[in-house]
C-alpha cells in the first residue's frame, strides 16, 4: 500500500507520552474536503471520526473514511449522531481480514458525551496486535463542528491534563451519588 503525504490542514496536537503516540487534527468543513493521501509518520495508525453522518449515504462515509485506510489507518473510534453506521460501513471496508487475519478496530460512542470518546481515543484505543509495533500515531478528524473542533483541539494540544481532568470529573461525579 503506497503512503503519500496529506494534502489538507492537519495540526498537530502534542506528543502523548503515554501511549507514545504523535496526535493531529484534522478540522474540515465537509466531508468533501478529505484529504486523497495522508501520511502521518507512522506505518499504522487510529482515529477519532467526529462526524454528523445522519445525513450522509454509504458512498460519503466510504469516500471519507477510503483514505484513511488507504494510508494505515487501522482504528477508528466513531462519535456523533449516525456513528454506529459509520463504524459498520467502515468494517465492511476492511482490507486486512482476508489477507492477514487481522482486523481494522472499530467502535462508536453515540451515547457518549464528546469528552468521554476523546478519553477513550487517548487512552484505551489500541489496535489488532498485528499493528501494535508500527501504530505511532493517532489523528482527529472532525467534519462541520466549530465546536466540537475546538473540543478536540483542546484534548490533542494537552492529552495528559485532559485525560485528569476528565478523571477527576468522574470522580466528583461518583463521590456525589
Amino acid at each position: 500500500m503506497e503512503r503519500g503525504r496529506l494534502t489538507g490542514n492537519v495540526e498537530s496536537g502534542s506528543f502523548d507520552s503515554v501511549n507514545d503516540r504523535q496526535l493531529y487534527l484534522l478540522d474540515l468543513h465537509s466531508s468533501d474536503e478529505i484529504p486523497t493521501t495522508f501520511d502521518l509518520g507512522s506505518p499504522h495508525f487510529g482515529c477519532i471520526l467526529v462526524w454528523d453522518a445522519s445525513r450522509s449515504n454509504t458512498q460519503e462515509v466510504v469516500s471519507v473514511v477510503q483514505p484513511l485506510i488507504d494510508a494505515g489507518c487501522v482504528y477508528f473510534c466513531c462519535w456523533g449522531p449516525s456513528c454506529e453506521w459509520v463504524h459498520d460501513t467502515i468494517d465492511t471496508c476492511d482490507p486486512y481480514f482476508e489477507s492477514t487475519g487481522a482486523v481494522i478496530m472499530t467502535t462508536w460512542h453515540e451515547r457518549d458525551p464528546l469528552e468521554e470518546a476523546l478519553w477513550f481515543f487517548l487512552n484505551t484505543m489500541w489496535p489488532d496486535p498485528a499493528f501494535e509495533n508500527s501504530f505511532q500515531s493517532s489523528i482527529a478528524v472532525i467534519i462541520g463542528s466549530k465546536d466540537w473542533a475546538t473540543t478536540v483541539r483542546a484534548a490533542l494540544q494537552n492529552p495528559e491534563t485532559f485525560t485528569n481532568a476528565w478523571l477527576d470529573r468522574d470522580e466528583v461525579t461518583d463521590s456525589t451519588l
